[in-house]
């Protein structure tokens, strides 16, 4: 349940100074001074000149020594063992705020497999890792309903915002080897992606998240209880998808994960979804000074265990704001290397040669003309090989229908041993394999659905939508000529392509996301193989694109070849082994320009390829894996299936 922010914000007010004299009371805060409200502060330092002094603006307490804010919400929580919605209601019922709550603890999912709680009522083993050897403390587990099963492992009780429990986690109670999970989920239950410890949190405060729930136990355990941790470590970012209507309640998220390459890469995720405008991260140095000598820290427990609960607030008072877009200080910029860089391995090996790699934060221009097999190839290349290496896709396209599109995909992703041809022509996917594959990719291809508008705003809003709430990596934009670019006074269309190329750059730097743009060529009064200076719209399309892409079917003579007078293939003219080339144009990030790449075409499985690996290859929906494919061709490519339509002349 997302209780209105305003209301607790205004029920903050009403109850006033009223708070000032409970906490004060309740804390048995020592040297008190009732009339400008201020004492000595309880939270454990030494605190002989009063730093704890009640800000009326924020109608809360605020340590000038330590740095801590406590207001009546963490009163309810902290000292009355309340969780949030239980605090809220009894801050409304003080101040007489009217407000409906739905009933406490009801499981609303039928479907969802909730877990059972687990707790043998002794947590020796636990306290043993965690009080001994983490540095927490009881109270902090007993907070966070940290409990102990019957093997002796840690128990994480995850609850949602309506206090119902929905996720239980254990690990060891103690230190893990390499390679030993770390961590495991309830089995027999799911595994929402749900976070830890929010159903503590008060959304009128800064969020600090963070990515493990020892580091969540570490900020409560220092004082800074208003932080959650992700449930299923770092490079799953499902859960932004999850909590992301919980998170919108936020107007600052301070994101505090590893300084390794998961942990920075989960950081810009976090960000970028999140909304730049209100996050800012904490960027931990891998040691930290300690009576002279440099200290190895990795995390939040880490800094805690080595410098102590002061440390932390010190720390989040560092976090930075992400940097403003596209301005960056050239010394900070890091290091490129394309091994470590994410993005879209190509499908055939021949196209890996030089692409090696579709960056994501890049655009790429695919043009080729009608019946070439643009369309076929765009599926395979950018829809279905991106899904298959755990990329989720948006696609606008309204040349094609929907039931077409994905019949299409269907067929790229099913594998050629689940199709059958009747009549040589219409294809029959056997319906086991059908459904397994398409349970496998529910819920990652998002297609525009809206033929009235096919604004480049409203195209561009819901893509953002998409990343921001799904964590789409791919979009495809088919085609270029049908998304509406209206003409502003004293401009022209070619200047409307230009600026929405350059609005298609910086939407895929801005998000790190790999977009493909399709643009027809212009029309030509001959058929020959096109080159960069045919794709059709202003010549800043290509300039402006990372990756320019051509796909050309050879005709019926190019297959042939073409003799002279003497009775010899002319030369260039030579017969065509292959069905189609791919032409690489341009390719920005390894200097690549104006190569070919020859690939036969299998009209069964609707899919390009050079090798017998490539045409059965199974993707990742099943099971059977690539170990036992078939090695022979059964095209042989003595004919080629005339399946594209005419091409445009």
């Amino acid at each position: 349940m997302l209780v209105e922010k305003t209301l607790i914000i205004d029920a903050k007010e009403k109850f006033g100074e009223k708070a000032a004299g409970i906490i004060a009371k309740d804390l048995d805060i020592q040297n008190y001074d009732e009339e400008n409200l201020k004492g000595s502060c309880p939270f454990g330092h030494s605190d002989s000149t009063p730093s704890l002094i009640w800000d009326s603006k924020a109608n809360s307490y605020h340590c000038f020594s330590c740095g801590k804010n406590y207001g009546i919400v963490d009163h309810y929580m902290s000292f009355y063992r309340m969780t949030f919605l239980d605090a809220i209601k009894k801050l409304f019922s003080e101040t007489e705020t009217t407000y409906r709550f739905g009933e406490k603890g009801v499981k609303t999912d039928r479907e969802y497999k909730y877990p059972k709680y687990e707790n043998i009522g002794v947590r020796t083993r636990v306290e043993e890792y965690l009080v001994g050897f983490r540095n927490l403390s009881v109270e902090t587990l007993d907070y966070c309903d940290v409990t102990e099963d019957a093997h002796g492992n840690v128990v994480f009780n995850f609850y949602d915002e309506n206090d119902v429990l929905t996720l239980v986690k254990y690990r060891p109670s103690r230190t893990t080897k390499a390679k030993e999970s770390k961590s495991w989920c309830q089995v027999g239950a799911d595994s929402k992606n749900i976070l830890f410890n929010m159903n503590r949190i008060d959304p009128t405060k800064p969020l600090v998240l963070v990515e493990g729930e020892i580091d969540c136990l570490s900020l409560i355990e220092a004082g800074y209880k208003n932080c959650v941790s992700i449930p299923l470590g770092v490079q799953n970012s499902k859960y932004i998808e999850e909590n992301f209507d919980w998170f919108e309640q936020f107007d600052k998220i301070i994101v505090w994960f590893d300084n390794d390459n998961p942990g920075l890469n989960g950081r810009k995720e976090a960000c970028s979804r999140l909304g730049t405008w209100r996050t800012y991260f904490i960027d931990l140095p891998k040691t930290l000074e300690k009576d002279g000598q440099e200290q190895e820290v990795k995390d939040a427990n880490s800094v805690l265990h080595h410098f102590g609960k002061q440390k932390i607030f010190d720390i989040i008072d560092t976090a930075q704001e992400v940097p403003i877009a596209n301005v960056i200080d050239l010394y900070d910029v890091p290091e490129f290397d394309i091994e470590t860089a994410d993005g879209i391995y190509p499908s055939s090996p021949e196209l890996k040669e030089y692409i090696y790699k579709y960056l994501l934060g890049t655009v790429l221009i695919l043009t080729g003309r009608n019946g070439n097999g643009k369309s076929v190839f765009l599926n395979q290349e950018f829809i279905v090989e991106p899904l298959n290496q755990g990329k989720d896709i948006f696609v606008y396209s309204a040349e094609m229908g929907r039931p077409l599109l994905r019949n299409w995909i269907d067929l790229a992703l099913v594998g050629r041993d689940n199709v059958k041809l009747k009549n040589g022509t219409i294809h029959q996917i056997e319906p086991t394999a059908l459904k397994k594959m398409r349970d496998w990719y529910k819920g990652r291809v998002f297609v525009y659905d809206d033929d009235k508008d096919l604004s480049a705003d409203s195209i561009l809003d819901r893509l953002e939508t998409v990343i921001r709430r799904n964590g789409v990596k791919v979009a495809i934009f088919d085609n270029l000529l049908t998304i509406d670019l209206p003409v502003s006074p004293g401009s022209d269309i070619w200047q409307e392509q230009k600026k929405f190329m350059v609005r298609l750059i910086n939407f895929a730097a801005k998000y790190n996301i790999f977009i493909v743009l399709v643009a027809h060529p212009k029309k030509t009064t001959e058929f020959r193989r096109l080159t960069s200076d045919d794709v059709g719209g202003v010549g800043a399309i290509t300039n402006l694109a990372h990756y320019v892409l051509s796909i050309h079917r050879y005709s019926k003579t190019e297959r042939e070849g073409t003799k002279g007078q003497n009775g010899k293939f002319k030369a260039g003219f030579e017969p065509k082994k292959f069905d189609c080339v791919i032409d690489l144009f341009k390719n920005r990030v390894t200097g690549h320009s104006n190569k070919e790449i020859e690939q036969y075409f299998d009209y069964q499985s609707y899919r390009f390829y050079r090798t017998p690996k490539e045409l059965w290859k199974r993707y990742k929906w099943d099971e059977r894996g690539n170990d036992d494919l078939p090695t022979t061709d059964p095209n042989k490519h003595e004919s080629v299936p005339d399946i594209f339509a005419d091409e445009d002349v």
